[in-house]
């Protein structure tokens, strides 16, 4: 089974994370809990993997887990993972961060350049870090009802980088500056590649309709087309060559007339891959 495919037993019923006690790392009120809690959250999270895409090594791990064809997939497991380490407790936190750091050293090989990769190096797990860091960042300024202020903004980067450390990125960006720096400074590492390209195409082919406000979750607008292509629009120009996507530019009004009222009565994150990715905690009862 491709390491990508969401664990736990198919009967498994999905719950709000925030059902599940104990101690966490954030709470309400924190960047990142704001951030990773919106209805721009799912934006967020395709223009990161679009990101992915565009590095040869990651559209490479793509390809060997079988989500080239089926890429909602690897958006789901990045959804997941940034969710439970974000709003989980603890010790599913640290678990689910342990299961994706196996997963990503079940990967190696070659890219399509010819050059060797292999999924636990540490400069590409620091600018794969990066690139979500700043993905669910601009997703958040250019289309929340509330963005952060600049301090905010700094302290988001600060609250994602000590997530980025447990997942084995040695030295990650503090501030805004230094991670815009980092990627400015990394832009040869987007190039084009046939499973990239392929896995963006898949997304904006199996994109759903967006047909307005089902339930309020922050995830209740996942693999929506209105998402792609709000993503698309984010992504920067050197991503966007690589994947060829189309440059669409989307401002707030666009996308969110679009999946209406997003943000009135917004719930709370619900995880929706089978839980629990992550034990033991996630097995408890919920609470009565």
């Amino acid at each position: 089974m491709s390491p990508l495919a969401p664990r736990g037993a198919a009967d498994t019923p999905v719950c709000s994370i925030l059902d599940i006690p104990g101690p966490r790392w954030f709470h309400p009120g924190d960047p990142i809990w704001r951030v990773h809690g919106d209805a721009a959250t799912p934006i967020g999270v395709t223009t990161g993997l679009l990101m992915l895409a565009a590095n040869p090594a990651y559209a490479a791990t793509l390809a060997a887990a079988d989500a080239v064809e089926s890429p909602w997939a690897a958006d789901d497991y990045l959804h997941d993972l940034i969710e439970i380490a974000t709003f989980g407790t603890v010790d599913d936190a640290m678990v689910t961060i342990e299961n994706s750091h196996r997963d990503r050293a079940s990967f190696s090989g070659t890219t399509e350049h010819g050059q060797y990769f292999y999924g636990s190096d540490p400069a590409l797990v620091e600018w794969a870090h990066a690139a979500t860091t700043w993905a669910l960042l601009a997703a958040y300024q250019r289309f929340a009802a509330r963005p952060l202020t600049p301090t905010e903004s700094d302290q988001y980067v600060r609250q994602a980088a000590g997530i980025a450390h447990l997942q084995g990125c040695r030295v990650s960006p503090m501030t805004v500056r230094e991670l815009e720096q980092l990627l400015r400074s990394s832009r040869d590492r987007s190039r084009a590649t046939s499973a990239g390209r392929r896995a963006a195409t898949r997304l904006r082919e199996t994109a759903r309709a967006c047909k307005g406000v089902v339930d309020t979750s922050v995830t209740a607008h996942r693999s929506c087309v209105t998402v792609v292509h709000a993503a698309a629009s984010l992504v920067p120009s050197d991503v966007r060559r690589a994947l060829d996507l189309p440059h669409r530019p989307m401002d707030r009004a666009a996308v969110f007339g679009r999946i209406t009222r997003a943000h009135e009565g917004l719930g709370a994150p619900m995880l929706t891959t089978r839980a629990p990715i992550a034990v033991p905690s996630a097995m408890r009862s919920r609470p009565a």
